[in-house]
């Protein structure tokens, strides 16, 4: 979608889009699908930025004791408790609660949620106009060919999307997406009720958010 980083995962809903013209609903591979989508962006996700954690604790611009002191006081696997202020549930409950101010907190809190909202503005306009051109161009196929309406649809959605989305939109949809991960992790058979459009229209503005998220990031990190 945004970057080569993700290309697989595109790749992913292209094939969907074409075993869903030539295979039924009901056959179990389009029942996986969604499940399939959901774990592999997840954790696709989940990679890239402890990735860039990884490589900003290893190579910080200023000194991680002094200027980042909770990440300092995480101990052990720093990493991973990093990436665990993501939260999805509320501990006491049970109950989904999607918290994405904790991980902030980490990097200095507001200033790094502006830092990675304009990565994201930036990354959303770019992906706009990457989306109307191809709306431009198949809509005059679309009129006489029925065979491109699909990808006409599809597309035109993603525009729509995108133009009405916000940083805090995108925020939902990446913590919505790692919550199902989580579900899909315990249950497979029974741990997902979304369809696949469902977990797409998650993914759009998840992997914009991830990206922003990498790259604010990356600014705190020596290269």
């Amino acid at each position: 979608m945004s970057s080569n980083r993700y290309a697989e995962l595109d790749k992913l809903i292209k094939e969907y889009e074409e075993d869903s013209n030539t295979l039924r609903s009901e056959r179990l591979v389009m029942k996986n699908y969604p499940k399939v989508l959901t774990m592999s962006a997840a954790s696709s996700f989940e990679r890239n930025i402890k990735n860039a954690c990884q490589d900003f604790y290893d190579n910080p611009k200023l000194a991680i004791a002094t200027h980042y002191p909770l990440i300092h006081a995480l101990g052990t696997s720093v990493v991973d408790q990093m990436y665990k202020k993501f939260k999805t549930l509320n501990p006491r409950t049970k109950t989904e609660e999607l918290i994405a101010s904790d991980f902030y907190a980490l990097f200095g809190g507001n200033v790094f949620e502006s830092s990675a909202a304009s990565i994201f503005n930036a990354e959303k306009a770019r992906k706009i106009s990457e989306t109307q051109s191809i709306v431009d161009k198949l809509e005059p196929l679309f009129d006489v060919n029925d065979s491109f309406a699909l990808d006409y649809v599809t597309a035109d959605e993603l525009l729509e999307q995108l133009k009405n989305a916000s940083f805090e939109d995108a925020e939902r949809a990446f913590l919505s997406l790692k919550l199902r991960r989580n579900r899909v992790a315990h249950d497979y058979i029974h741990g997902l009720s979304d369809t696949f459009e469902d977990i797409r229209k998650f993914y759009n503005l998840a992997v914009l958010y991830a990206i922003s998220i990498e790259e604010a990031i990356k600014d705190l990190t020596i290269t």
